[in-house]
């Protein structure tokens, strides 16, 4: 089989099978479906894949579990112990498996003025990874660093 059969086949196994009346939901869920499928290819071409093996269900479970983490519904569900006030705020807007992992967090100044994530005030500078208003000197630091 050639490239192209292998992705069809690829696709097939764990397509997203939601029905809709709306035209375009087809070609959205089938570039949804490619795009897991050429990150599964990618991550089997690092070394990564040598030490942690994932097959194509694992990498789409890990990529949902990312986007569950970023959204307020999962951060609801955790009601045993779950922080109150700013932090149980922070882990709602970033999760900490991206935002502690100090890889390309980058500060970049904005126009308008925003509220600080961590500190509340107002602040012209935002991080380009977490999407999130801090302060170059003080804030960013505390902001990137596990609780």
């Amino acid at each position: 089989m050639g490239g192209c059969d292998r992705m069809d086949q690829s696709i097939a196994k764990y397509r997203v099978s939601i029905r809709s009346k709306k035209w375009w939901w087809a070609i959205f869920s089938f570039c949804l479906d490619l795009c897991v499928q050429q990150t599964w290819h990618m991550y089997r071409a690092t070394p990564a894949s040598e030490y942690i093996p994932m097959d194509l269900l694992a990498v789409r479970r890990a990529i949902a579990d990312i986007y569950l983490k970023r959204s307020h519904a999962a951060a609801r569900l955790e009601l045993p112990n779950h922080p109150v006030g700013r932090v149980a705020k922070l882990d709602r807007r970033v999760p900490p498996a991206i935002r502690c992992d100090g890889l390309d967090h980058l500060v970049e100044h904005i126009s308008k003025q925003r509220r600080c994530a961590q500190c509340g005030k107002k602040v012209k500078q935002i991080c380009l990874k977490c999407n999130v208003p801090l302060h170059r000197k003080y804030c960013f630091v505390a902001f990137h660093t596990p609780v």
